[in-house]
């Protein structure tokens, strides 16, 4: 039986800081969040993979993972590598957010361009200052601690914005990206909920499908049938908790038979889609 690539993490405050520094004991497998993640990297030698690209990575980077895309941590175990992590509540931004700033705008962006990761002139350090302000807010019990630590994070998504929007943020070019792979995997995000065949995929782009599928899984991790079946279900859970019907959101997420989504919805979170609805 096919294995699904694995959501890990959880997340049950409106965000959470993590800053570390050490070694990761073993290598990683591609996962996905159900959460935003932002990783500042600190020091050490490392890259980072994420839908199917990677990226060399330099002190001072910022890796933008927006919610459901596939990553991992390419780093050899033993060696040093310091880090801060943020973990974002999508849920959270969407409430925090005004008509005229959506605090999710740096994540969209990043998966609307697949650039992922951004780059900092040297001189500029005013984001990584102001994280070490919010790292240093949220370790202290003082008056207003609470807001404070929320203008903070939003002061760094509105930088990472600005920064993306205005091009004082540099993209980082991936050090490698199959660009069959990478044309794949965007025409897979563009018409997700549309039927998609492997025979027909192979015939758009003009591949062998058996070749096609290697190289797929060479790249990414995982299967181009689990791909789609898992962003579907995270689009169909992304549905429901914004209010859809769970019928509704079978279809709209483009799953054309409901026992088998109702099947493949618990098998991949653990819950019913109605358990999620009754929370």
């Amino acid at each position: 039986m096919e294995q699904g690539y694995e959501q890990r993490g959880y997340l049950r405050e409106d965000y959470r800081l993590f800053h570390l520094n050490g070694s990761m004991e073993e290598r990683m497998d591609w996962h996905y969040h159900t959460f935003h993640k932002i990783i500042l990297f600190l020091s050490g030698t490392a890259s980072y993979g994420i839908e199917g690209r990677s990226y060399s990575l330099s002190a001072g980077d910022l890796v933008l993972v927006p919610q459901g895309c596939i990553h991992r941590p390419e780093v050899e175990p033993g060696k040093p590598y310091e880090r801060v992590i943020l973990y974002i509540s999508p849920d959270f931004l969407r409430r925090s957010s005004v008509e005229s700033c959506a605090l999710e705008r740096c994540f969209s962006q990043a998966k609307e361009q697949y650039h992922f990761v951004v780059r900092p002139q040297r001189s500029d350090r005013s984001l990584r200052t102001v994280l070490t302000e919010l790292e240093k807010e949220l370790t202290q019990e003082g008056y207003g601690r609470q807001i404070l630590a929320n203008s903070l994070l939003f002061q760094f998504l509105i930088g990472i914005a600005r920064g993306m929007q205005e091009h004082a943020l540099h993209y980082t070019e991936p050090k490698t990206c199959d660009e069959k792979t990478a044309a794949i995997l965007q025409y897979l995000a563009e018409n997700l909920t549309e039927p998609i065949s492997i025979d027909a995929l192979a015939a758009r782009f003009f591949i062998s499908k058996y070749h096609m599928m290697r190289k797929f899984h060479a790249q990414t991790g995982y299967t181009i049938h689990n791909y789609l079946v898992g962003k579907r279900l995270m689009l169909a859970q992304e549905l429901i908790a914004g209010g859809m019907r769970v019928r509704e959101a079978c279809d709209a997420s483009g799953f054309g038979d409901y026992s088998s989504f109702i099947r493949a919805y618990k098998r991949q979170f653990g819950q019913t889609p109605g358990a999620m609805k009754s929370e």
